[in-house]
């Protein structure tokens, strides 16, 4: 009970969102009677209804979060803690997104692995793949009957899953609210799996698998040898799709030769004419840190309080694309705009301090070296 009040109420980024009760921190007190209706409740339940918050996407579009109380969240977290163990039991080995012990630094290595110029990954065909409004259109049976759990936590695991949104509508038919705690664990649930697709195309022909796929929540990219069968792959992630009530976003769905490159998780992976495999970060990804820094910038904090959050965006930037070749990505042209914005800045408080400092020096002098002054400026 402790760890699941503490992740939501001072640990998770998300705790200063507000549900339908308004309440965005606990006092001590508050956190201590949560824990402790949650020991004593937590079998039955009352689950409340979310609030909606859109939130903007990069192509123009906006993505609604679903965010429940803060002692919904709890006892989300309560249920995760029990949920989690079992599914990661007899999770997937190629699945990273949202689990302990795993980051994208992980699939970025596997793509490594098996598009380096030991394994001719300039042979290779890549798969990319994108499942439409995956959280929202989720089967609930299908989540349901895959979580691993006590029968009264999947009674309360139903009543949340199917709590609707204030204001919009009373209940949920299908889908997990992206705003909830348990919500990315149970995508992982019915997506379980979804990377293993196509080894039947090996297995009988008891060669070494052609298909490598890895995934990341609902995107995934699939790795294939020149001999696969690419339309046959996509007849079977069709189908594993459909059973979970779920289907293909044919824009982003595209198959590219490992020559041409493809963006996954923020990065662009290509392996040129001579084999040799190369990472950078993607030009999306480029422009969206360029993008935040200026929206940061031009957001009415103190300078010191703006310096210091450009400082920490640019130095999260950097690590995360630590194993990655930033040789055209130095952001540079980033460095000399702030700089420039900078001494623009403080020029103009000079200029408004001296002028602030003329006038106290007017104020302060005697009636008759006013006038003069006065009439000398005339």
């Amino acid at each position: 009970m402790p760890g699941a009040v503490k992740q939501v109420t001072q640990l998770n980024t998300g705790r200063k969102s507000p549900g339908v009760d308004g309440k965005i921190a606990l006092s001590t007190r508050e956190r201590l009677v949560l824990c402790q209706r949650l020991n004593k409740h937590w079998y039955h339940w009352k689950h409340q209804q979310l609030r909606r918050v859109n939130i903007p996407k990069p192509n123009g579009k906006t993505r609604g979060l679903g965010i429940p109380t803060m002692a919904d969240r709890a006892w989300q977290a309560l249920l995760k803690l029990a949920a989690e163990p079992a599914y990661e039991a007899t999770a997937g080995e190629r699945s990273y997104g949202f689990r302990p012990g795993r980051c994208t630094a992980d699939a970025q290595k596997l793509i490594f692995d098996n598009l380096k110029s030991q394994v001719n990954g300039k042979d290779k065909w890549i798969l990319e793949t994108d499942i439409s409004k995956c959280f929202d259109e989720i089967d609930h049976q299908v989540m349901l009957k895959k979580a691993v759990l006590p029968t009264e936590a999947l009674k309360g695991l139903r009543i949340a899953i199917k709590a609707g949104v204030r204001g919009e509508y009373p209940s949920s038919i299908k889908g997990t609210p992206q705003g909830g705690v348990i919500s990315p664990l149970l995508a992982n649930i019915a997506l379980d799996g979804f990377e293993n697709l196509g080894s039947d195309q090996w297995k009988r022909q008891r060669s070494r698998p052609s298909i490598r796929g890895i995934r990341y929540a609902d995107d995934a990219v699939f790795i294939c040898k020149p001999e696969t069968d690419i339309q046959r792959l996509r007849e079977d992630i069709d189908e594993f799709l459909k059973s979970r009530g779920l289907r293909i976003n044919e824009t982003k769905t595209k198959v590219r030769k490992a020559t041409d490159g493809f963006d996954f998780l923020g990065w662009h992976f290509r392996v040129n004419s001579r084999g040799v495999f190369k990472s950078t970060p993607s030009w999306e990804n480029y422009a969206d840190i360029k993008a935040k820094v200026k929206a940061t910038w031009r957001s009415g904090a103190t300078t010191e309080a703006r310096l210091k959050r450009i400082e920490s965006q640019v130095r999260g930037w950097r690590q995360y694309h630590t194993n990655c070749d930033m040789s055209k990505h130095s952001l540079w042209s980033l460095n000399h705009w702030v700089w420039r914005k900078l001494r623009a800045e403080k020029r103009r408080m000079a200029i408004k301090e001296a002028e602030k400092a003329r006038r106290l020096a007017i104020k302060g002098k005697p009636l008759g070296a006013r006038l003069a002054r006065s009439h000398q400026s005339r």
